[in-house]
């Protein structure tokens, strides 16, 4: 199952949608999804080379620092106080980790509000639970409480101010509930100019990247070529789903890592 709120966008005439996505664990095919992701930890994959990588020849390396501070968060619903019953899983996304004292960063839309729990998942297989501590849906940022994570290399913020067309950008993300599955693009539009808002959700000065994303990215990192983070997955375009083989456009927006910081008050 998917969950995928939608808008509209008007640009130059054309008519395109965002979709906002974020892996749903239904009962049905569950088991499949686990099963998948225990054969991936641990292990980052690149399913979506398409030469773009060829302008960012040390992009492996820099995904493998990178994926020292990412982790894959599911949001848990909580079982009946009084009869224990019900919980469970409800979708996987991702996440940033701020740093060794616990605080990580991910989508709104992910981590919905605090009446959520979350577990979070890291590259050996590691989880822990996690509290929803501070949302903001305007700004599609929310950050995650956990115990400290003495091993993890929070990723060294970027100035997203500095960011041209053309950059390489690599992101991180947890689609179909895989740990680390790497993309690999350039950056189209430094700020698309117009704020993006889909449902409850929404945010300003969007990075607009080439570059192919699936449901389970949102939350996730975007870096440069140094290893630096520009920005957070927040959404991705989508093609025209009426046509019998679905063509992406490969175009994914992110929140700045300027306003990130803002937000955090650094």
């Amino acid at each position: 199952m998917l969950f995928a709120a939608k808008i509209n966008r008007y640009r130059n005439a054309a008519k395109r949608r965002l979709g906002v996505f974020a892996t749903l664990a239904a009962v049905m095919g569950g088991a499949a999804g686990m099963a998948c992701g225990a054969a991936a930890q641990g292990a980052l994959s690149y399913p979506y080379l398409d030469g773009a990588e060829a302008a960012f020849p040390a992009y492996r390396a820099v995904a493998e620092r990178t994926a020292r501070g990412y982790v894959m968060v599911t949001l848990m619903a909580r079982p009946d106080p009084v009869s224990r019953e019900g919980g469970g899983e409800l979708h996987t996304g991702s996440g940033i980790v701020l740093n060794r004292d616990g605080y990580i960063l991910t989508a709104a839309h992910i981590a919905r509000g605090p009446e959520f729990a979350v577990r979070v998942r890291f590259s050996d297989g590691r989880t822990l639970p996690g509290e929803v501590v501070k949302v903001s849906a305007k700004e599609e940022l929310a950050l995650i409480k956990t115990a400290p994570l003495p091993d993890s290399v929070p990723i060294a913020f970027g100035d997203s101010r500095a960011v041209k067309k053309g950059d390489p950008a690599l992101a991180l993300g947890s689609p179909r509930r895989l740990w680390g599955v790497v993309s690999v693009g350039r950056i189209r539009v430094p700020n698309i100019g117009e704020r993006l808002d889909y449902g409850t959700w929404g945010f300003d000065n969007a990075i607009e990247i080439a570059l192919e994303v699936e449901s389970g990215h949102s939350g996730g990192p975007v870096v440069n070529a140094r290893g630096e983070l520009i920005g957070m997955v927040a959404g991705y375009e989508l093609g025209d789903t009426t046509k019998p083989q679905y063509r992406s456009p490969r175009i994914t927006y992110v929140v700045p890592s300027n306003d990130i910081k803002k937000w955090l008050g650094w």
